[in-house]
């Protein structure tokens, strides 16, 4: 496609997506020392990651529209202010409940660049073009997280949970700088009406294709939610391993992404969007298969194998059946990745609560939810797949 828009710098986008993972786990290291200053429970110190993903959440399915509407540059601009001001606010808080609101300001901005990044990138390439960038871009998505709690760690441990807040105001207030000087708008001009936000979102909704890719990124993240939220549980009350060892093994399903996003990056554009998120079905056969085969195996390597197969094979999918939704209604990419980002978390918190309240002694819980979200991401495969986008 031939556009004579230019992308931003991609290591500025990188940099954008990367603050809501890294914001997201860098307080977790910190919770503990949050509960004995405020006087409080582990729970309602917990409940920072809960508002802070809600908030991102419901934030996404606006921003998109408003970036279709107003354009990228100015709406990052915007959130990465807020995202800055709420870091700022959470530095300072004097109450617990000054906290929480803090990470709700904090959730609302971290939003934008994981929602407008997506967006930027279909502006300027075609589908299959934007999904190499995209599976390179989302390689961010391992490494923010990973550094996240050491980062964490270390500052509540030789300062204050409170530098955390100090730290993550610097690095987006730096970031809001860098896209003030670089970032350049890639959203098309248009004389046409603008767009407004339920006509936009009940379009792609009308959409097969957008639904069923939708539904393929949906529960290809939502196996990772359920992971995420029954996997420590198995593993130390289960198998009755350490909390170190959880976090030694976890390795193996960020380098699973890492490695999928890389394949991505490389081949997307030369095999084709829906061949990739055909063969990304592949993976997770064989890791669901290794689930259920080695499932009384009291291991961790049990449940970390396979589900190195099921996040190497969301490496695949997600940049892929990112790209094909936003390909749908090009001229509401911005639209389409704010109302999949919504989809993605609300999905995503619905099944970590089933699965957390389903755990009983067992690995079956875990083990049946992984199988429904590797069937109904399938499913979508096939429904987004069946209905051209486009180029």
């Amino acid at each position: 496609m031939s556009n004579p828009v230019k992308l931003p710098p991609v290591w500025l986008l990188v940099l954008c997506v990367a603050l809501g993972p890294l914001t997201m786990t860098i307080v977790v290291p910190a919770n503990t020392q949050i509960m004995r200053d405020f006087a409080t429970e582990y729970g309602v110190a917990q409940m920072m990651l809960t508002v802070y993903l809600l908030a991102m959440g419901v934030s996404q399915l606006f921003l998109g529209f408003l970036s279709d509407k107003f354009g990228r540059r100015p709406v990052m601009i915007g959130g990465l202010a807020i995202f800055t001001v709420g870091c700022l606010l959470a530095a300072f808080a004097p109450t617990l409940e000054t906290l929480l609101l803090s990470r709700v300001v904090q959730g609302m901005g971290s939003a934008t660049g994981q929602a407008l990044s997506r967006a930027t990138v279909r502006d300027v390439y075609s589908r299959e073009k934007s999904a190499s960038v995209l599976g390179y871009i989302s390689m961010a998505m391992v490494i923010a997280p990973m550094a996240g709690p050491t980062i964490g760690g270390l500052l509540t441990e030789h300062a204050s949970w409170r530098y955390i807040f100090l730290f993550l105001a610097c690095v987006t207030a730096m970031s809001l700088v860098l896209v003030y000087r670089y970032m350049n708008e890639t959203a098309q001009k248009s004389t046409a009406e603008k767009p407004k936000f339920l006509p936009s979102a009940a379009k792609l909704l009308s959409q097969r294709a957008f639904l069923g890719y939708s539904m393929n990124l949906t529960f290809a993240t939502g196996m990772f939610y359920s992971f995420q939220s029954g996997a420590p549980y198995v593993v130390m009350e289960v198998m009755k391993r350490p909390p170190s060892e959880y976090g030694v093994y976890f390795v193996l399903t960020a380098l699973g992404y890492f490695l999928g996003n890389f394949v991505s990056g490389k081949f997307s554009q030369r095999v084709g969007s829906d061949r990739m998120i055909l063969l990304a079905m592949i993976p997770v056969a064989i890791g669901l298969g290794l689930f259920w085969l080695f499932a009384e195996t009291p291991h961790p390597l049990a449940l970390f194998g396979p589900m190195m197969c099921l996040t190497f094979s969301n490496g695949l999918t997600i940049p892929n059946a990112m790209s094909g939704a936003l390909s749908v209604r090009p001229e509401l990419a911005g639209t389409a990745a704010g109302l999949n980002g919504f989809i993605q978390v609300g999905v995503g918190a619905l099944l970590t609560f089933i699965v957390g309240f389903a755990q009983n002694g067992f690995f079956w819980p875990l083990l049946t939810t992984l199988t429904l979200c590797g069937i109904l991401s399938t499913l979508g495969s096939f429904i987004g797949g069946r209905e051209p986008s486009q180029p």
